[in-house]
């Protein structure tokens, strides 16, 4: 079994059950295809929609963080981008300009509403799991924790921030291998 075939499966297998057998159940049907990569406020509705159904308040700090973290892990489980923005290296972490944008009227506080969005994406069964999944592994940490984890020595953001330097893009490719490798990590898989 090729390297990359090895990973994907231990990462599979990291996940909730209930988010495994949708996946397997998928990838056997083809009934999602590959999927797409979204507007990110899409994404943002979609973690705000599930965070409210489950009585979360999410501060605009922890959505921003939330949605990065959901698009790491997509990138290393299923291979493609939650979202199509690219993600930018700021001063508190990666920050998605159109996603700041949108949520900046809250600051620090709470957001109290999804955001206005003229084309939302409908996000398939496999995303909003995985949304979920990021959620309940992630969602109990404040927007300060989460900005610490993503921006420490090792991390894509630490690779490319350099101060007073703003609109520096953090890669896909340099998302995935980060995200690959904390699940490899989990599992015990030494990097090469």
């Amino acid at each position: 079994m090729q390297k990359a075939a090895v990973i994907r499966r231990l990462a599979i297998d990291l996940l909730p059950l209930d988010l495994i057998r949708f996946a397997r159940f998928t990838n056997e049907t083809g009934s999602e295809g590959l999927g797409m990569a979204y507007d990110v406020r899409s994404v943002a509705n979609e973690l705000l929609r599930i965070a409210k159904h489950r009585g979360i308040a999410l501060t605009n700090m922890q959505v921003q963080k939330l949605v990065y973290i959901a698009h790491g892990y997509s990138l290393a489980i299923l291979h493609r981008g939650l979202f199509r923005q690219p993600v930018e290296a700021w001063r508190w972490g990666p920050v998605i300009q159109d996603l700041y944008h949108s949520l900046r009227r809250y600051g620090s506080g709470i957001v109290t509403d999804t955001i206005p969005i003229l084309n939302m994406d409908s996000l398939t069964e496999t995303d909003r799991k995985l949304i979920e999944k990021v959620l309940d592994a992630y969602g109990r940490f404040s927007g300060p924790q989460l900005s610490t984890m993503t921006h420490k020595e090792g991390t894509p953001w630490y690779e490319v921030y350099r101060p007073n330097i703003s609109g520096l893009t953090i890669s896909n490719p340099a998302i995935e291998r980060h995200y690959t490798g904390l699940l490899n990590a989990r599992a015990g898989i030494a990097a090469n």
